[in-house]
């Protein structure tokens, strides 16, 4: 079947090549692979036939980065296969070309190297003509590792390196005099518009050309502009002689173009440059490749903003790292088409690529839909002091520059993310400062760089909130944006120590436009709080701090632009959080659900009429009854239409004015299903309504009430949070004070985890052995009883604890300084009683179980006598804890 299945590939690519003097296609399918290094696997001896049999896009690293064992595989792993090529490739030109490998990259094609590559994530290629035998199959061995390298930026970030292959792998097969294919993995043809305006624009051509052949020759080289209505508007040629052996020779040609339909958000029309090479002599099509074209200038002003062919636009948008649930990094070109259409569909304009150059896919799809972007090279929190440091970071450079180079979308080149977070040799002063002129020196060897490759473009360095270290370094003074990664109100701080920022900064760097390219506040969507704070992980602290700084973005004008941190949750495996091993600061979740900060986005930014209820994730909620029998719960509506009408089960509870796209509802749930319909009217009379569906756990004030009978109760000890275990569909209710007839905590205090700018509401560690780490990442310490006062009959009563103090405390950079404080405490021993029945006895958590590590322990517990449930806490040395607690009815 194999040999058939090669033969039908040999027909059709031979086939393809009759009319097509070009040729790309994947090699994805079919790679054996192995987790480890094999001395051998570069050879035909080499037996892999036990190897795992992968895919492309592939990443290695999908269980270990979400595992409890910190750490996970950075080393070096192989991938081979056998690729056939046809004999009517004998006179051809072949290249392999990566789109992505993570990050030192080895190919050997037949037992010998091809090349070597550094950096994973700009584009590479290989010229592998020489290697290939044709009328045969090849065999392709690729040593890839992800290490880490001193002299490979990033050196360290907040996300997760993945291993692999992770982005497509093509051939290209082309003649022997064709457009370079091996310049910085580019295209080879530069499209330049220094002038545009309204009524013409001058285009410049370059062209990168390669004659491989063994004598000179005389080509003519076509440069054909077609409309975006598919006309051809301008066609220019030009003879030119290739001396043998000639690999990236450039050619320019110019023309100008009268009344261009030029490029925006609102209406991105791209044209196609398509280039042609023919023989001079036969006037035989030897290449052609076809190019976007997208008409535009552009200004940035910090008096007067940013100006997109004369027009002012406020740039909003996000960041978006290249990562899914499940899959890693190593996505199929469907994913990325879809996060930037969910950019376009929430109002956004702006996209940050960020922290690294990402799939080509991305950038077609910002040309396509009108979104402005700023590419970024990953030299993230530090750099090294190495000539190999300084050397592959000017290269990443120079690949990012050049291979989106024609992309209209893209109006910046970036570098240096958050570079002086913690610069090291703090305790040595000149080694300090020697450090800082290093820095400064590769920023300026960056700029320079950049410039000369691009000089119409604008460049830009984020810094993270400290201005002094940034100015005082020299680096604020070098880049024509300035970014801040600002979290006022998040790590630390008050939400209007944004703005102060802001203006204090400006008024020292009169005259440079700043750019948010970072804020952000983690939201775990199953978290709830109606009196939110700061680290509390949920959705609603979330939605005020976005509230608080999108005010504070649209008021000034010198912030040209703003990318929120970011499109989506995405993978950062030091982390914990309330999700391990995730970020969870997007607005939308690592599946790309999205959060209420991406409907209160659409509703501010989006062209076309919007009604989107908050909440609409939270489908199973719960709390306790009022005397109708009903729980009143605030429920907000995003709309940027001017009127909201709300509707219970079908019943109007009234109608509210929006203010900043927003309308809120006090809603009387009742127990069971509740729909719940927002309606608000567009222009014309047209209705547009949202709906969803609720399905309400309510909690009797009498649990011995028989209109409400009791069934189950779930509670989170010291907390004031709802949190949604989705796959059960079970509601995590937040502790209240025992009363008599119903249930709550007797005695205690609340934990709280202190850290050096002031103390947060739970912890931020991973709890070991469980999914449902906020169930355990709050306690009640010094707790005496928990009651409940239920109605006879047979229970199960489970207990859940995590010993969450620790002498030990973490240091994790990207905390900003919100560092936790080690907790002072030697030993906790306790024991349990239920009903008078001791059924734990001398628990020491930390001995039996180890710290952060979730224990739970059930119980059957018959009640009697009217007595109800009475869980007793009896300590022996230090104070007794509980975390949480389930009661479910039995019989």
């Amino acid at each position: 079947m194999r040999k058939y299945f090669l033969l039908f590939w040999i027909v059709l690519l031979t086939g393809n090549l009759i009319s097509s003097p070009r040729l790309k296609y994947s090699i994805n399918e079919n790679w054996q692979f192995i987790r480890q290094d094999i001395a051998e696997a570069k050879d035909g001896k080499c037996d892999d036939q036990q190897w795992q049999t992968v895919n492309l896009p592939h990443t290695w690293n999908v269980s270990d980065v979400m595992d409890d064992e910190p750490g996970y595989y950075r080393n070096i792993a192989w991938y081979r296969r056998s690729v056939p090529i046809p004999a009517g490739f004998s006179e051809k030109q072949i290249t392999i070309y990566f789109e992505g490998a993570n990050q030192e990259v080895e190919l050997f094609v037949n037992g010998k190297s091809a090349g070597t590559h550094v950096g994973g994530y700009t584009r590479f290629s290989f010229d592998i003509t020489s290697l290939i035998k044709t009328g045969q199959d090849n065999l392709f061995a690729i040593k890839v590792n992800n290490r880490y390298n001193e002299d490979i930026p990033p050196l360290t970030a907040d996300f997760t390196f993945f291993g692999g292959i992770y982005r497509d792998v093509f051939l290209i097969i082309t003649g022997k005099q064709h457009v370079s294919t091996t310049h910085y993995a580019s295209e080879g043809v530069y499209l330049n518009t220094p002038v545009v305006r309204e009524e013409m624009a001058k285009i410049e051509v370059k062209t990168m050309l390669t004659n491989a052949s063994a004598a000179d020759s005389r080509v003519r080289i076509e440069h054909t502009i077609i409309h975006p209505d598919k006309s051809e508007v301008i066609r220019v040629s030009k003879k030119i002689k290739l001396a043998k052996q000639t690999y990236n020779q450039q050619d320019l040609q110019q023309m100008e173009l009268k009344v261009p339909a030029l490029w925006s958000p609102e209406s991105p029309s791209l044209y196609t440059v398509r280039t042609r090479i023919y023989d001079e002599k036969s006037k035989v099509l030897l290449d052609e490749i076809l190019q976007p074209l997208g008409l535009r200038w552009f200004e940035f002003s910090a008096e007067k903003g940013f100006h997109l062919n004369g027009k002012p636009y406020k740039l909003i948008g996000t960041n978006r790292h290249q990562c899914f649930d499940g899959l890693g990094n190593a996505l199929s070109d469907e994913f990325h088409v879809r996060d930037v259409l969910m950019l376009k569909e929430m109002g956004g304009n702006f996209l940050r690529v960020s922290h690294y150059p990402q799939d080509p896919v991305v950038m077609e799809m910002c040309d396509k839909l009108g979104i402005i972007t700023s590419v970024e090279i990953p030299i993230v929190n530090a750099i090294t002091e190495s000539e190999g440091f300084f050397k592959n970071s000017i290269e990443m450079a120079r690949e990012m520059v050049f291979q989106d180079y024609n992309r209209p979308s893209v109006l910046i080149w970036a570098y240096m993310n958050e570079v002086l977070l913690r610069p090291p040799f703090r305790d040595e002063s000149q080694r300090h400062e020697n450090y800082l002129k290093s820095v400064e020196t590769l920023a300026k060897a960056i700029e320079k760089q950049i410039r000369e490759d691009d000089p119409y473009r604008y460049t830009l360095i984020p810094f993270h909130g400290s201005f002094d270290t940034y100015h005082n370094a020299g680096l604020t003074k070098i880049s024509k944006l300035i970014g801040w990664n600002l979290y006022q109100g998040w790590y630390g701080g008050v939400f209007n120590g944004f703005g102060k920022f802001l203006d204090e900064s400006q008024e020292k760097l009169k005259g440079i436009p700043f750019i948010i390219t970072e804020y952000g506040a983690d939201a775990d969507p199953r978290l709830h709080a109606f009196d939110p704070v700061r680290f509390d992980y949920t959705q609603e602290w979330a939605n005020l701090y976005h509230e608080n700084y999108i005010k504070a973005i649209m008021e000034r004008p010198y912030v040209v632009g703003a990318n929120i941190w970011n499109l989506n949750d995405f993978h950062s495996e030091e982390r914990g959080n309330a999700v391990p091993h995730i970020n969870s600061k997007g607005i939308t979740s690592t599946d790309r659900q999205v959060k209420d900060t991406y409907l209160q986005y659409q509703a501010l930014f989006r062209k076309e009429p919007v009604v989107n209820i908050g909440g609409r994730n939270w489908t199973v909620r719960g709390g306790n009854a009022d005397e109708h029998y009903t729980c009143l719960q605030p429920v907000k509506v995003y709309s940027n239409l001017g009127e909201i009408e709300f509707f219970l089960n079908g019943v109007s509870i009234g109608k509210q004015q929006t203010a900043d796209a927003m309308a809120e509802f006090n809603v009387p749930f009742v127990s069971g299903v509740n729909v719940l319909e927002a309606v608000g009217y567009a222009e014309g009379g047209r209705t547009v309504r949202d709906q969803i569906k609720v399905d309400f756990r309510l909690v009797a004030a009498n649990l011995k009430d028989e209109r409400l009978p009791f069934e189950s109760i779930n509670v989170m000890l010291g907390s004031k949070r709802y949190f949604e275990e989705k796959d059960k569909a079970v509601i995590w209710l937040p502790e209240k004070p025992y009363t008599p007839g119903s249930w709550g905590y007797v005695g205690g205090k609340n934990y709280v985890k202190r850290t050096r700018h002031g103390q947060q509401p739970a912890s931020d560690l991973n709890i070991l052995n469980t999914n449902i780490d906020p169930v355990f990442q709050t306690m009640r310490h010094g707790i005496e009883s928990f009651k409940l006062d239920v109605p006879d009959g047979e229970y199960t009563v489970s207990l859940y604890f995590a010993e969450l103090m620790s002498k030990t405390s973490k240091v994790l950079v990207y905390n900003l300084g919100d560092d936790a404080i080690a907790d002072d405490m030697d030993e906790r021993i306790f024991s349990v009683d239920i009903n008078g029945n001791r059924v734990i006895h001398d628990l020491n958590i930390a001995k039996e179980f180890g710290e952060l590590n979730a224990v739970t322990k059930k119980f059957i517990v018959n009640v009697q006598n009217g007595k109800g449930i009475s869980v007793d806490f009896v300590p022996v040395k230090d104070e007794a804890i509980l975390n949480a607690i389930r009661v479910y009815r039995n019989y």
